[in-house]
């Protein structure tokens, strides 16, 4: 089902109204999660708001959100989310990084108790635009066996970087450290879909296509002890080092288990600070240029720069509409319902 855009993010922020958060908290995040699914990252978009709606409702999220600042020094400081929106509290701490970067030519951010924040890439992406140098991590509850391990123990751990370029269209890496991030599979199990055998392993530790099996496995981590170790330090950083939860100790957004318990590190970069941002800009256009160029293997028609797909799916959705499984749709406006919204989503051709 295809959806304008702004109707899905004005339909987001008044369910958002609904529950208890602010009316600029509930901007930021519906923004987010409309950009994510623009973006084709559906699992970390407005489906999100199902189970916001449930969680505040069995009391396990405070909303409004409010953040505050636990610890703060020249170029460094710690926030806590309040267990509040993950959205809100991502990009409060993204813009505290940036702020810090101006001033110091380097800012580093750690959050401490917060949800999940959503995509990575919206806030890195977000930082580049502003001519930044950004890395975002997060650590989640337990999905992923540890390389040679036969149960959960890491979550997927997403980092992400971007780098402004020359073009419209930031360098942006957004990556979980398993081969998919769990969303991907709560999807499938929402569609009814089989998945590949090599995502994710069932309860006993066998490879599956069934997701409903697979969500009661474990995720595998891509590239085996690489994508291992990436999780661990993501881990580290996001959970150890910000005071959050790590480990065993973090709880799924998705299950009505109590706290989650992530955490989340930003740093922000000034490229002033290392070179004039145009040539750094022309530079790193000219590089992509080159490496856009290189002969194709057979079966390939470009070779794609990270965050490519995403940013260009962005685009089409804007002016084609954004695909929408009928059953959020449907959720979400049994939401507007409660919240007595006097609209109600409907399918693009019908708005004509």
């Amino acid at each position: 089902m295809k959806i304008f855009y702004r109707d899905l993010q004005n339909a987001a922020c008044e369910i958002l109204r609904l529950v208890g958060e602010s009316k600029e908290n509930a901007q930021i995040a519906s923004e987010i999660m409309v950009i994510n699914d623009l973006r084709g990252i559906s699992t970390h978009g407005t489906n999100l708001l199902r189970m916001i709606a449930k969680r505040c409702e069995a009391e396990m999220l405070s909303l409004p959100t409010r953040v505050v600042v636990v610890s703060e020094d020249m170029a460094t400081l710690v926030l806590d989310g309040g267990d509040g929106l993950g959205q809100v509290a991502g990009y409060k701490m993204m813009n505290a990084a940036i702020e810090k970067a101006h001033l110091y030519g380097l800012g580093m951010a750690l959050l401490r108790d917060t949800n999940n924040v959503g995509s990575l890439g919206y806030y890195v992406h977000k930082a580049a635009m502003q001519n930044m140098a950004a890395i975002m991590m997060t650590n989640g509850n337990p999905s992923m066996a540890p390389y040679g391990g036969a149960e959960p123990f890491l979550g997927s751990n997403p980092i992400a970087f971007a780098v402004p370029t020359s073009s419209e269209m930031p360098v942006m890496l957004d990556m979980s450290s398993s081969v998919v991030a769990r969303g991907k599979i709560r999807m499938a199990a929402l569609k009814n879909e089989n998945i590949p055998l090599d995502w994710a392993l069932d309860s006993e530790g066998n490879p599956t296509s069934d997701p409903q099996k697979a969500l009661k496995g474990c995720l595998m981590p891509v590239g085996g002890p690489k994508g291992s170790g990436l999780a661990i330090i993501v881990d580290i950083f996001a959970g150890i080092l910000s005071g959050s939860s790590y480990g065993r100790n973090l709880k799924s957004f998705h299950e009505l288990e109590g706290k989650t318990g992530v955490g989340a590190c930003f740093i922000a970069i000034d490229i002033s600070r290392f070179m004039a941002v145009d040539k750094f800009r022309n530079l790193v256009g000219e590089y992509a240029r080159a490496l856009k160029s290189c002969e194709l293997r057979e079966g390939f028609e470009e070779i794609l720069l990270p965050g490519e797909i995403e940013l260009r799916k962005e685009q089409e959705s804007r002016e084609d509409g954004i695909d929408m499984p009928v059953e959020v749709i449907n959720d979400l406006n049994e939401l507007l319902r409660k919240a007595g919204a006097n609209f109600l989503l409907r399918p693009m051709d019908q708005c004509r």
